[in-house]
């Protein structure tokens, strides 16, 4: 049995072959440009992570930027009335040249220089201890609540979600340092020093008694302790021969006391030292 094709069925032949052919070379030209497409897609992707993550390096650097300046700003306020790091001979100049300022005489300077930073607790009793002390004791007051809440917060925390719980416990950065700083208890870290300075000087009594004055109010002085000795009696031989002894208008006053010092260069090398 033969089968014939119509004129019309050749040319839907015709047709169908057209078409095949069309798709072949269709396909062939527009495979590369989908691949180009994908690829193109995944590349944004992959940018638009890349861009998210630079600009959370960038929040995060403008935020450490904030610390650093804050903390340059504090360190600057804390340190300015310090003196500047000194030698015993820079020392023994100053204070020699402070003695003579009052018109009196310095007889003798002991100085003891630092070895390391200064380790220092506030006084119990000044207004920083009795906050610390206070910090102390709501710290352990609210370790005992937190170990209550725990046990309650399955109940509690129901029907709040992830993120609402997470917004209580993310503090910013500022919030961080500043909690940090207000925890500092002692003086190592900052790298401050003390030179231990004795003073025995001679001269005026009331001239005596300003330099006291005087020294005892200087920010970055502690005296320590101080003693008044009267002065021998003046003995004069005059021309006859005869001995006259008067007493002297002059006093002595010993001085002790502790002289800080600062030095950006050091400040912290000690503290961070003894843990490498």
């Amino acid at each position: 049995m033969e089968a014939t094709l119509t004129p019309r069925d050749k040319k839907l032949l015709y047709m169908l072959g057209f078409i095949v052919i069309a798709f072949v070379f269709g396909w062939l030209l527009m495979r590369p440009i989908i691949k180009s497409i994908i690829n193109t897609d995944e590349a944004i992707a992959s940018a638009e992570v890349l861009k998210q993550q630079n600009e959370n390096k960038s929040m995060g650097l403008m935020s450490a930027q904030m610390l650093m300046d804050k903390f340059e700003e504090d360190l600057e306020i804390a340190t300015e009335e310090y003196y500047a790091s000194m030698d015993s001979s820079e020392i023994d100049k100053m204070f020699t040249m402070y003695v003579l300022e009052f018109g009196l005489r310095a007889k003798d300077l002991i100085i003891a220089m630092p070895d390391a930073a200064l380790e220092e607790m506030p006084y119990k009793h000044s207004e920083i201890g009795e906050r610390l002390a206070e910090r102390e004791n709501s710290s352990s007051s609210s370790s005992s609540d937190a170990m209550s809440d725990s046990m309650s917060s399955d109940s509690s925390t129901e029907g709040i979600s992830a993120d609402d719980l997470m917004v209580s416990f993310v503090k910013t950065p500022l919030e961080a340092y500043a909690e940090k700083q207000m925890m500092v208890t002692d003086t190592t870290a900052a790298g401050i020093q003390a030179a231990n300075v004795t003073i025995v000087l001679t001269g005026n009594g009331d001239r005596a008694q300003k330099f006291l004055d005087d020294i005892l109010v200087k920010p970055s002085i502690r005296v320590t302790a101080f003693a008044w000795d009267d002065m021998p009696p003046i003995v004069r031989t005059l021309e006859d021969g005869t001995i006259e002894v008067s007493e002297s208008r002059e006093r002595q006053l010993t001085v002790r006391l502790k002289l800080y010092m600062y030095d950006s260069e050091k400040a912290g090398i000690e503290a961070t030292g003894e843990e490498d």
